[in-house]
């Protein structure tokens, strides 16, 4: 028996799923910015990258809107965050976005609107983000999981999330997940599908 392939399979790491953490900021804002794009410079209203990624830093840490920490779930690898899920209530979007439309220095132009993307009485996929390195690993698939999952211990009915109309293997991943188009908006210049699945 070759005893060094029974302690690598054993030394192994177990994907982990939990709630993100405020020290999860350096590695969670890297994979926000790599799902969301431009969306980014939207929420941070602001368009050098580096202080919208810093703006972005900062209400992560906080509480009270849609991409603090206490809405993210990560999965964890090799000590690293291998991948985000950020989710949130969709009647509670407005109070959410509020902080974000709030910053002192927030620029108006209009380019940096906040578009709704979700309703009241959806559980919101807001972004979904695998890190490069640990893609083709099922971690995607596990966050959608988890995420449906959460849904329904919320009590709610449907989830949601948009998905970029021209991300053609993304919309025909949903849709073999069971969700189904039900509008377009217009996001940072973007056409987006708002899909929709029942979840009872």
């Amino acid at each position: 028996m070759n005893h060094s392939n029974v302690k690598s399979d054993r030394s192994e790491a177990q994907p982990l799923l939990r709630p993100a953490r405020k020290e999860d900021a350096a590695q969670v804002i890297p994979l926000l910015y790599q799902a969301i794009g431009d969306i980014a410079y939207a929420l941070a209203g602001e368009e050098d990258h580096e202080k919208a990624m810093g703006i972005l830093q900062q209400f992560y840490v906080r509480e009270d809107n849609r991409i603090s920490y206490r809405n993210i779930t990560v999965m964890e690898l090799d000590k690293q965050v291998a991948g985000i899920l950020v989710a949130y209530d969709g009647g509670e979007a407005d109070i959410l976005d509020q902080p974000i439309l709030d910053r002192p220095g927030r620029s108006t132009d209009e380019k940096y609107t906040l578009v709704k993307e979700t309703r009241p009485g959806e559980y919101y996929l807001d972004t979904l983000s695998v890190s490069e390195a640990y893609q083709g690993q099922g971690i995607g698939k596990a966050l959608m999981a988890a995420f449906e999952q959460r849904g329904r211990e919320l009590g709610h009915s449907q989830v949601s999330l948009i998905v970029e109309r021209d991300n053609g293997r993304a919309l025909m991943l949903y849709e073999r997940q069971g969700y189904t188009k039900d509008d377009v908006i217009v996001i940072a210049g973007h056409e987006y599908n708002h899909m929709v699945k029942p979840i009872l």
